[in-house]
């Protein structure tokens, strides 16, 4: 199990409206089985949320990868999200 983070960000300076667990919800609702995600936590800044997942994968960069492709499920099919995107890093 592996233990990764990524970040959505967004360009517009306004405060986000979501909660941690809002967001955090979002995630488990867009995961699916082949993710192998066991633990989602979200902490939520003015314009970022990092979030952080335990994932079952054999290296971190495959975990991340898995994280990366569910919160990319979630920017796109999530209309709360509108407007953020993951970081680069």
């Amino acid at each position: 199990m592996q233990l990764v983070a990524v970040t959505l960000v967004r360009s517009d300076p306004a405060p986000s409206q979501l909660t941690a667990e809002a967001v955090t919800d979002l995630i488990w609702v867009h995961s699916r089985h082949e993710d192998r995600v066991e633990h989602v936590r979200t902490c939520v800044d003015l314009n970022c949320y990092r979030i952080a997942a335990a994932i079952i994968a054999a290296t971190p960069d495959a975990a991340t990868a898995n994280l990366r492709r569910v919160c990319e499920r979630a920017l796109q099919q999530a209309s709360a999200l509108r407007g953020w995107r993951l970081a680069l890093t």
